[in-house]
């Protein structure tokens, strides 16, 4: 486990680097980018189901697993 908060620390860090935000700022658009990354798989679920008439069947379970990824991912760099 040890090895994966080192992978996410160093992203973090990576994401850091190019930011002269204060924390309280750096939070807040984290969690933004959380809440985006949520909407996401929302959107791959009624893709998925094909419940959007408009869009029909635009997405399958693979691209909902990948946007939960990404959700995991972010939630992971925000901590």
């Amino acid at each position: 486990m040890n090895e994966t908060w080192d992978i996410v620390n160093a992203l973090a860090h990576r994401l850091d680097a190019h930011s002269d935000r204060t924390d309280e700022q750096r939070w807040t658009l984290q969690a933004l980018k959380l809440q985006e990354e949520a909407g996401e798989v929302a959107e791959a679920v009624i893709g998925a189901l094909g419940v959007n008439p408009r869009k029909g069947f635009s997405h399958d379970w693979d691209d909902v697993r990948r946007e939960a990824c990404d959700v995991a991912l972010s939630a992971l760099v925000m901590l």
